[in-house]
């Protein structure tokens, strides 16, 4: 009896030992999957116009890798945006999505257009939202066409498996105390501009169309009455 008793308390120790083990697996599940989701943040800086000069500046500073050495470059993917431009949403949205897979290497940097100069879209070529500029030792690229997204990610791509070039974000440590992190714009911050500019159309149609149709019809009026005032 007392060998069958210590056969159970070993069993039970076993099972619990099981439990344990199991449970202490399910946290280390979870907490992976919590580090994971918090490594698959997007990391989007989205500031005003100086630190993206600040930026931006660290960025042109540097130049290839010569060959047989070993040396970190500072690369900048910037976009210009508006939130009452149903195209930037879209393209801001690929553009954080672009920055989980890059943010190691590269620096993802936003400004809205409204806190923009004019200078500084002079400065840049900028003459219509949304735009992305691209800083590396390769050079700097305005990407054009309607698929940024698309062009983006080929751009990083193909830069990234360049052997002369060695992104990392960490070479802009220095900087980046010193640029104005504002947070990224909620849903309820963007707007639809066409139906507001549709609206606006519409009042300057109407607006010109009374310009024009008044004086004809002052004119109309006019004639009328002298005519039965002859009469």
């Amino acid at each position: 009896a007392t060998e069958e008793s210590g056969r159970d308390a070993m069993a039970m120790v076993l099972r619990r030992a099981a439990w344990v083990a199991v449970a202490l697996a399910s946290l280390a599940s979870l907490a992976g999957l919590a580090h994971a989701k918090a490594a698959a943040q997007p990391v989007v800086w989205d500031t005003k116009e100086a630190g993206v000069k600040l930026l931006l500046k660290q960025a042109s500073n540097v130049t290839a890798t010569e060959e047989g050495a070993e040396a970190d470059h500072s690369c900048v993917a910037f976009l210009l945006y508006s939130t009452s431009c149903p195209f930037s949403r879209a393209v801001y949205a690929d553009f954080e999505k672009l920055s989980v897979e890059y943010g190691e290497t590269v620096a993802f940097v936003a400004m809205e257009k409204s806190l923009s100069s004019l200078n500084f879209l002079m400065q840049f070529g900028f003459h219509a939202v949304p735009q992305i500029l691209v800083y590396s030792p390769v050079g700097r690229d305005k990407l054009r066409g309607s698929e940024k997204q698309t062009a983006l990610q080929e751009y990083l791509r193909n830069l990234l498996i360049n052997p002369n070039v060695s992104c990392k974000v960490e070479t802009f440590s220095e900087v980046l105390p010193e640029v104005e992190r504002l947070s990224r714009p909620e849903e309820s911050d963007w707007v639809d501009g066409s139906q507001e500019m549709a609206r606006t159309t519409w009042a300057v149609v109407a607006a010109l169309s009374l310009v024009y149709a008044v004086p004809k019809l002052y004119s109309k009026m006019g004639l009328t009455q002298r005519k039965n005032h002859e009469e």
